[in-house]
């Protein structure tokens, strides 16, 4: 049975009175009623949680505790340093302690442990089990709806519905009679003023090393078999590459591909596993996969759209029938260490030599019609936006201008996350981790990579865990110096020139086959016109959406078949623009789910599978 958990506020209430009769067979509930958490009390305080932790031992000795009983652990920690004690916990976790009338509830620094949703009056861990309460009616939220359709995802604490907020990672909710307050466990400015002292590149991928093969052995104890997640480049190759070292038994590799894609990376794949002993699975997509969307967007919660999510479907489902104790992902790299570096010096050129309100000016009178055609105008266009706007979520789902004639957006809220976002540096170093800190850590990896992947592990029962992400490579990455990151000079990034992950690149190299090493960048893009590539499915899908409930709400539902007939024509065989079809493509995706979601969601359809909303 999956965890879950429903809690109210309000500790003297009793969760049974907010249920249907019936609904669940024990009497005098209290205030939580909860399953695979564990309860513990101590005084007149509540203990709830329901973590994965790696480092318990550490715990224990710094707690001065006599056993590595959990709940002991997290009590004395809490009581020792209060919630800053929980940015010590190595691991996945959700943390819930009451005491006196007052609730905090903490989730890890990546988002991997349970999800929070709650209203002003209770709160749960299901996105669906917030139709439990039988005082709740969903109704959507516009700003969570619009801000899906243009990046794929909504950002905690907003959802897709209105009354209800989910608590953000790294974050601690504290809930009183006077209403909530978040506090983030790892603040940007601790990052900033964190001292980064020299180091030579030999004593840096020496310590990376060891804290890359003490985060694998954390994760996989005494497992027989290891499972691994392999795509053919650097993060799942170090990771193969380093099972091996600490793990002489078996392993087992599990690739994804795409049907009739030129750069297949299956080959790279095949041939590292075949290189580290391990016993190697594939599977190729052939965009049938969508069949599954409903399926996905059930165990996903609010709308969430990103390219490589039916890819990480199509390899949980084929790891779940394997029976592991453990699967390592290398998801998290590349953001831990800072992606992007030709984008971010070109924007700190940008500002500095005063052109800024040029690219704002171009970005303003190219949000129209004629910059969204497979052309050269697009091509800048978009390029433009990745350099302007290097500390937001790239956009590839659908525009302001696009927004704008499917809704009111003059009467629809922004999102807060972009008031986040700081407006100044003093220099290229400050850029850097601003964009690591605001783009990469709080929103790719948080909210974005390790958020699908750890939901759709769950689906699936899979125990998938993240090497890259363990805290001790964390506090280790923040304190190296930049060029150890993102090695290359301002002018050499500018170019394309700079060398992102450079130690684990210089770590990795020599144990990875020279064929992986020497190749060019592909990058790991899951092509999303495969799951549009049947003309027939592709009639009964716009069918679908404009006959919908959500397409009734529109302003102008006149755009919906504008859209369809422009990606008619993107399908008709046609040779277009990669990066053009991707974001049609996505844009086409987010319709989809949108579309489902409201059936599902909010006129409460259960059918199961696409082709039962298609007919």
């Amino acid at each position: 049975m999956k965890p879950f958990l429903f809690g109210l506020f309000n500790e003297a209430g009793q969760i049974g009175e907010h249920f249907s009769p019936g609904r669940f067979e024990e009497k005098h509930l209290g205030s939580i009623h909860s399953s695979g958490y564990t309860i513990s009390f101590k005084g007149n305080r509540q203990l709830i949680f329901y973590s994965k932790i790696y480092n318990i031992d550490e715990i224990r000795q710094l707690t001065a505790a006599p056993s590595v009983d959990e709940a002991d652990l997290i009590f004395r920690l809490y009581d020792l340093e209060g919630v800053k004690g929980f940015r010590r916990l190595n691991g996945k976790f959700t943390i819930i302690i009451r005491e006196g009338g007052k609730t905090l509830i903490a989730r890890d620094r990546n988002g991997e442990g349970r999800m929070i949703y709650f209203t002003k009056d209770y709160f749960t861990d299901s996105y669906q089990g917030l139709n439990e309460f039988t005082d709740f009616s969903p109704k959507p939220d516009l700003t969570g709806i619009t801000t899906f359709l243009k990046i794929g995802y909504i950002p905690a604490p907003l959802t897709s519905l209105a009354g209800v907020s989910k608590l953000p990672s790294g974050e601690v909710l504290y809930a009183s009679a006077d209403g909530f307050r978040f506090e983030k466990l790892f603040p940007f400015n601790e990052i900033l003023e964190t001292e980064r002292g020299e180091i030579t590149v030999k004593d840096a991928i020496n310590q990376y090393h060891e804290l890359l093969k003490k985060s694998i052995i954390r994760r996989i104890g005494g497992a027989e078999t290891v499972g691994a997640l392999l795509s053919g480049g650097f993060d799942s190759g170090g990771n193969i590459a380093v099972i091996r070292e600490v793990h002489p038994g078996t392993i087992k590799t599990y690739s994804i591909g795409f049907k009739d894609n030129p750069a297949s990376e299956l080959p790279y794949a095949k041939m590292m596993a075949e290189k580290f002993g391990a016993e190697h699975h594939e599977y190729i997509m052939d965009g049938s996969e969508i069949e599954y969307l409903p399926d996905i967007i059930d165990y996903m919660g609010d709308p969430f759209s990103e390219s490589g999510f039916m890819l990480n479907h199509s390899a949980m489902k084929m790891v779940s029938g394997e029976n592991l104790s453990v699967t390592i992902g290398g998801d998290g790299n590349d953001q831990y260490f800072g992606a992007g570096i030709r984008e971010t010096a070109l924007h700190y050129k940008i500002r500095k030599s005063g052109l800024a309100p040029l690219t704002r000016l171009f970005d303003a009178l190219s949000d129209n019609d004629l910059f969204d055609k497979d052309n050269l105008a697009f091509r800048i266009h978009f390029q433009n936006q990745k350099i302007l706007m290097v500390m937001e979520p790239e956009t590839f789902g659908f525009h302001d201008y696009q927004l704008g004639r499917m809704f009111e957006m003059k009467k629809i809220k922004q999102h807060p996350y972009i008031d986040e976002i700081p407006k100044k540096f003093k220099s290229y170093e400050e850029l850097f981790l601003q964009r690591n800190y605001f783009l990469h850590l709080r929103h790719s990896v948080n909210e974005v990579i390790l958020f699908k992947a750890s939901r759709l592990s769950e689906q699936f029962g899979v125990n998938l865990a993240f090497s890259y992400t363990d805290l001790d490579i964390y506090n280790f990455i923040q304190r190296l110096p930049i060029q150890l990151r993102a090695k290359g000079t301002l002018k050499e990034s500018m170019k394309g020139k700079g060398i992102t992950k450079y130690i684990h690149k210089e770590l990795v190299k020599p144990m990875l086959p020279k064929a992986v090493t020497t190749r060019p960048k592909q990058g790991g893009f899951s092509p999303l016109e495969i799951f549009f590539n049947d003309k027939t499915r592709r009639g009964k899908i716009y069918r679908y959406i404009l006959q919908s409930e959500f397409a009734k709400t529109l302003r102008n539902k006149e755009f919906l078949q504008q859209f369809f007939d422009q990606y008619e024509t993107l399908a008709s065989g046609k040779s277009y623009w990669f990066w053009y079809k991707q974001v049609k493509s996505n844009q086409m995706l987010n319709l989809l789910i949108i579309t489902l979601w409201w059936d599902k969601v909010l006129a409460g359809k259960k059918t199961g599978k696409l082709s039962d909303y298609l007919g």
